[in-house]
C-alpha cells in the first residue's frame, strides 16, 4: 500500500470518527446579544503560514473585541507560532506532534487537558480542512463556536459567518469579526 493510499484512508476514518461525534452533538441556540466582557477566547490557528502572518495582522481586532485576558491561541500540532504571535496578553497552546492520534485527530488525552479550560467562546480560523480543529469544536458544544461559512456547518459551529470576499483572507477574517461586534452586548459607558 503506498504512503498516499494510507493518507486517504487515515482521513476516511478520520471524518466518519468526526460524523459519529458530531451525531451526538446536540445544538443549543445562541443568546443574542453576545456577552463577551470578561469571557475566554480560543482561536483554532490555521496550519498554513501565509494565514499565520493574516492572523496575527487581526489579532489587535479581536483583542479590541474580546479584550486581552483570556485569549487563547491554539496551533496545529507540531506547528511552530511562538515566533510569530506576541506572548503578551495572549496564551500560547503549542500541542507536540504526541498530541494527535493517529487518525491527526486530538488524542484523549489532548482534549481532557484542554478542557480543564472553560472557553466561552471558539474562532474557527481555518478555511480549508482541518480535522484537528475540527474536533476541539465538537468537544466544547457549550461555547459559541464561530467561523467562515461553508466549510463545516452546524454542529461544528453555531455561527457560520457569510462574507463576501472570496480569496482575500485578512478581509475575511475582518468581516467575520465585524458581524461579531455588531451582535455582541454594548460596552457600557462607565466601564471604559
Amino acid at each position: 500500500m503506498a504512503w498516499g493510499d494510507q493518507v486517504g484512508i487515515k482521513t476516511l476514518f478520520a471524518k466518519v470518527c468526526l460524523a459519529r461525534a458530531s451525531s451526538r452533538l446536540a445544538g443549543k441556540p445562541v443568546a443574542l446579544p453576545l456577552a463577551v466582557i470578561g469571557k475566554s477566547l480560543l482561536v483554532l490557528l490555521p496550519s498554513q503560514q501565509r494565514d499565520l502572518t493574516i492572523i496575527k495582522q487581526v489579532l489587535p481586532d479581536i483583542t479590541r473585541l474580546f479584550g486581552e485576558d483570556r485569549i487563547y491561541l491554539l496551533a496545529n500540532p507540531g506547528t511552530e507560532v511562538e515566533s510569530i504571535f506576541p506572548s503578551k496578553g495572549f496564551h500560547i497552546i503549542s500541542p507536540a506532534p504526541s498530541s494527535a492520534n493517529w487518525l491527526r485527530l486530538p488524542s484523549q488525552t489532548f482534549l481532557d487537558k484542554l478542557k480543564k479550560h472553560a472557553f466561552d467562546y471558539i474562532f474557527d480560523t481555518n478555511l480549508e480542512e482541518n480535522l484537528f480543529a475540527s474536533r476541539i469544536l465538537l468537544n466544547f458544544p457549550d461555547a459559541v463556536r464561530f467561523g467562515a461559512n461553508g466549510r463545516l456547518g452546524h454542529p461544528f459551529l453555531n455561527l457560520e459567518i457569510k462574507t463576501k470576499y472570496s480569496r482575500d483572507r485578512h478581509l475575511i477574517y475582518a468581516s467575520i469579526l465585524e458581524v461579531i461586534a455588531q451582535i455582541v452586548e454594548p460596552v457600557p459607558a462607565d466601564a471604559s
